[in-house]
């Protein structure tokens, strides 16, 4: 009976650590633009969870579009996304896509967004 029962537990123990893995995967749902603090590796995020997107650098934000990366097509377009401002949007589609903006100072600056599709284990 106690063999049972540390049997039961260590493949209770084996599924949270599987399940934790698979969650740790993608990003927490929130992407903040700082050309002063970006992140040298891509984000991930699944299909269809919401993220939002957040301009947290002192000035406005020009041009900011989000496009799918293997076809180019644009998925958003922002002419003016203002110093403080927020959205929050989701992905139908997994895959790579691009987000790119140009700041006052800086050139264009893009960021790599990888779209997961969630998978049971």
């Amino acid at each position: 009976m106690i063999h049972s029962t540390k049997r039961k537990f260590s493949v209770f123990a084996i599924a949270v650590l599987l399940i934790f893995t698979a969650i740790s995967e993608a990003d927490s749902g929130a992407i903040i633009l700082n050309p002063t603090q970006q992140k040298p590796s891509g984000l991930r995020i699944y299909k269809n969870a919401f993220v939002k997107i957040s301009n947290n650098f002192n000035s406005a934000l020009y041009d900011l579009t989000v496009i799918e990366y293997s076809s180019e097509k644009r998925v958003l377009s922002i002419a003016d996304f203002q110093s403080g401002e927020s959205f929050e949007m989701s992905f139908s589609k997994a895959g790579e896509y691009k987000i790119c903006y140009s700041s006052e100072n800086d050139r264009r600056t893009c960021l790599l967004l990888d779209v997961l599709k969630a998978e049971l284990i």
